[in-house]
């Protein structure tokens, strides 16, 4: 069993943080790779975030946090 570590991208050069806007499937949940995972806003554009690598979605930061890049958040746990 492999854990992907989900982590703030850094998104812009210029980025200090980003706010994880919403999760877009439930903790818990298998993924696919390739799937959109969450929703991060950064300088007023917001972007869907792709999940790495299939398996598992646990969630370890709220929705409406504002994070540095970097910042770890959650992950994903894999067969």
């Amino acid at each position: 069993m492999a854990t992907t570590t989900l982590r703030i991208p850094k998104a812009a050069v210029s980025m200090q943080e980003g706010t994880l806007s919403e999760w877009l499937v439930p903790d818990g949940t298998r993924v696919e790779e390739g799937q959109p995972i969450y929703s991060l806003e950064i300088e007023k554009s917001i972007m869907d975030v792709e999940a790495p690598v299939a398996g598992i979605l646990k969630h370890g930061a709220q929705a409406g946090s504002a994070l540095p890049p970097g910042h770890e958040i959650g992950e994903i746990i894999s067969d």
